[in-house]
């Protein structure tokens, strides 16, 4: 059965979704424990679509052995007392008192490196893009002025074509109020061979949106739910559930069935002081003052309370698929070079190919035909 891989989600549909469970009429499953046996039951093939539906579906799972500077994973219960800077070799913290962790380039030695994976990047992403198959996503979380958006802008040199842009996301409203959280997640996604950019994503419903531990609970499972359809390419709903196969292995055809893709999932972490500083800057730069709301200042003295919120909740969604990434910014330089990496080395493991000619000409087809261009306009050289 043909699924649809373009389409924008626009209403709820009449998708089959994953079941809440197999149990009796009298249990039921936590929303935890119904997306982990459904997880489950993919990676022990207990779930198998139609040929040309599995065809589409990574081969292989993902596993942590995928994903690079695993020092920088954040994991459950190791979420007090996190680091706030990454020091370069040779230099001081920042602010007194602060905890950090060591870098060992210099400042001037994060930069060069810094320098050489942005084109290292902006290479592998042209010939991902040529490939038109697996896609990224990099999603960045964090509290006011944790440098989100410093991230992309300095990390980042890429092709227009190579990305769907960037979104922040905030409180849903409208028609975003008339879904489910998952959808808005769905309609802002990479295309083909695409990177994207999340900012302030899904893990802010669960700070910001679920009010009692349930919610919470059940935010988290949604979200890991959409992030290993996603991961695995499997056929979607609109509302981002993965859709299940009837008996002959068929989704409905509202489903949305997308190639692979990866995440890379930051959490940036900066001081209250560092915080503050930035706040002031902000206020102090007019080209920059739009950044800085009521809000903004309000929220500074729960700043702490606010970056706990998103550690607990982005460790508690960090899984070997989809492992959650802790990025001290205090010190936005060696912030910059340590996502670089990352995203460089993850790229590398994406394995993509530089992009041939399309035409399947060979070497000297085209050296014949590029002699023909010049030969044409020559004479018109000065």
């Amino acid at each position: 059965m043909k699924i649809n891989a373009n389409s924008t989600p626009s209403a709820k549909p009449s998708v089959r979704r994953a079941a809440a469970s197999e149990k009796g009429p009298s249990e039921s499953f936590s929303p935890g424990e119904r997306v982990d046996k459904l997880i489950s039951d993919f990676q022990n093939g207990k779930i198998q679509y139609a040929p040309e539906i599995q065809a589409k579906v990574r081969p292989q799972q993902l596993t942590l052995g995928d994903f690079p500077c695993q020092k920088y994973i954040l994991r459950p219960g190791q979420t007090e007392d996190l680091p706030t800077e990454i020091v370069a070799k040779g230099e001081k913290s920042k602010w007194k008192g602060a905890i950090t962790v060591d870098s060992k380039l210099t400042e001037k030695e994060n930069l060069k490196d810094l320098e050489r994976r942005n084109e290292s990047i902006s290479d592998r992403m042209n010939e991902l893009y040529a490939q038109h198959g697996e896609s990224l996503m990099v999603l960045l979380e964090g509290d006011n002025a944790a440098g989100k958006d410093g991230m992309v802008k300095h990390v980042f040199t890429i092709n227009p074509m190579t990305t769907n842009g960037q979104i922040a996301f905030k409180g849903a409203k409208g028609e975003e109020a008339q879904h489910e959280p998952n959808w808005r997640i769905m309609k802002n996604l990479a295309g083909p061979g695409q990177i994207m950019f999340h900012n302030r994503s899904h893990y802010g419903d669960v700070v910001f949106a679920a009010k009692t531990p349930e919610d919470k609970a059940k935010r988290l499972a949604d979200i890991k739910e959409l992030e290993y359809g996603l991961t695995m390419g499997l056929p979607m709903t609109p509302e981002g559930h993965i859709a299940l196969p009837d008996k002959k292995g068929n989704v409905d055809p509202g489903a949305i069935q997308r190639p692979p893709m990866r995440f890379i999932k930051v959490l940036l972490g900066v001081s209250q002081e560092e915080q503050a500083v930035r706040l002031a800057d902000r206020l102090e730069d007019d080209s920059k003052v739009y950044k800085v709301t009521k809000a903004d200042l309000d929220g500074h003295p729960k700043h702490a309370e606010v970056q706990g919120g998103f550690a607990e909740a982005m460790a508690a969604g960090s899984t070997d698929f989809a492992p959650t990434y802790y990025l001290p910014n205090d010190n936005k330089v060696t912030g910059w070079r340590k996502l670089a990496e990352i995203a460089d080395r993850v790229l590398e493991d994406m394995a993509p190919q530089p992009p041939g000619n399309k035409e399947g000409m060979t070497a000297e087809e085209r050296k014949t035909a590029a002699k023909a261009l010049r030969k044409e306009v020559e004479k018109k050289l000065r």
